[in-house]
């Protein structure tokens, strides 16, 4: 029985590093050498600390980047959210071949209410959903990978657009001068 548990734990061991992600597992092995462990200990000291900090601050660069996402129309974010805020009125979207006008919210406070149902499908979605569909529907760009330090950073951004505000999921947007017919 021991035997079989053994030869588990190496199988399940290898498994991971043969799909790149055993990171602290091989560091942990007990068939690393020292140097190579103290080498990647050292490593790891070395690196400069992420922090929230400036996570929120190159969030808040691809917000303003017009080549996020490979977009196709030469704007951003920015351009419809002017510093987390709204230039109000209402973009025009298509939906199952169908033209619609979807209003412009201000995303102040906006993160606070997610997860939440939104689009004519009523789809629950996170944050970082709603940026993606943002990124394709009205930048005509491509969606940032999930897992990407892209999408962190975007979505770390958004929700620091929130701070302080209560957290409401659910709650409805914020539109100053809804457009009439308007989503």
């Amino acid at each position: 029985m021991k035997l079989r548990t053994i030869v588990s734990a190496f199988a399940f061991f290898f498994m991971f590093a043969a799909y790149g992600i055993a990171g602290d597992l091989e560091m942990m092995s007990p068939l690393m050498p020292a140097e190579k462990v103290e080498a990647m200990k050292k490593m790891m000291m070395e690196m400069a600390p992420d922090t929230l900090e400036t996570s929120i601050k190159r969030g808040e660069k691809l917000f303003s980047d017009t080549t996020l996402g490979k977009n196709t129309t030469g704007t951003s974010c920015y351009t419809c959210h002017p510093k987390g805020g709204t230039i109000g009125g209402a973009a025009d979207m298509e939906w199952k071949g169908m033209p619609m006008k979807v209003n412009i919210p201000t995303l102040i406070g906006a993160a606070a209410s997610f997860p939440k149902a939104i689009g004519p499908m009523k789809v629950v979605s996170p944050v970082s959903g709603q940026n993606n569909m943002c990124i394709m529907t009205f930048l005509k760009g491509t969606p940032l990978d999930l897992n990407s330090q892209e999408a962190t950073d975007l979505e770390a951004y958004v929700y620091s657009l929130s701070k302080g505000k209560k957290i409401n999921m659910g709650a409805k947007k914020k539109v100053k001068k809804p457009v009439p017919g308007a989503m």
